[in-house]
């Protein structure tokens, strides 16, 4: 069968229901992160960065380069199984079966944050915006992430696409 034990009509009414139920719902939960002095600088070497304000000695005060947000950004995900709510009168969860949601891009949006620094703690909250499916019936959607610092400042804004196969939603 095309989409493995899910019928083709069932996948249709579940993404018409997610593409006007969705938008706009704050993710549950926040993630928490712990960014580590080694773990920055490794993540800069790993990219063949060399400037000594990403991976001097943690003294000098460095700070994360900018792909280090790829190292938090998908975390959020695994918070999108909690989703649940009621369909056709039934409690259903948003993710039907985990293993077919993809992480499909980033776009990272710096204004207004300050640098991520060793030793920072973030909290990492989500809202989904926009949702559509394309002609495969695979299922879109973008994620808005704010990382704050433990001081509750904005360090990074992220907006994400993830990506769900048919039976999957």
């Amino acid at each position: 069968m095309l989409y493995d034990i899910m019928e083709l009509e069932e996948i249709k009414k579940n993404a018409k229901f997610l593409i006007n139920y969705l938008p706009g719902m704050e993710i549950p939960g926040i993630v928490k992160f712990r960014c580590r002095y080694k773990h920055m600088v490794a993540f800069a070497k790993c990219f063949g960065i060399s400037d000594p304000k990403y991976i001097g000695p943690e003294e000098s005060g460095i700070i994360a380069c900018p792909a280090f947000a790829n190292v938090f950004s998908a975390k959020l995900y695994i918070n999108m199984a909690t989703i649940s709510f009621e369909q056709n009168g039934k409690k259903r969860g948003f993710l039907l079966d985990f293993s077919k949601l993809l992480h499909a891009a980033n776009e990272y949006d710096w204004d207004g944050c300050v640098k991520i620094r060793p030793g920072d703690f973030l909290t990492i909250r989500g809202k989904i915006g926009k949702i559509w499916v394309n002609e495969k019936m695979r299922l879109f959607g973008e994620i808005f992430q704010t990382a704050r610092n433990q001081r509750g400042e904005l360090v990074c804004k992220v907006k994400s696409v993830a990506t769900i196969a048919p039976g999957g939603y």
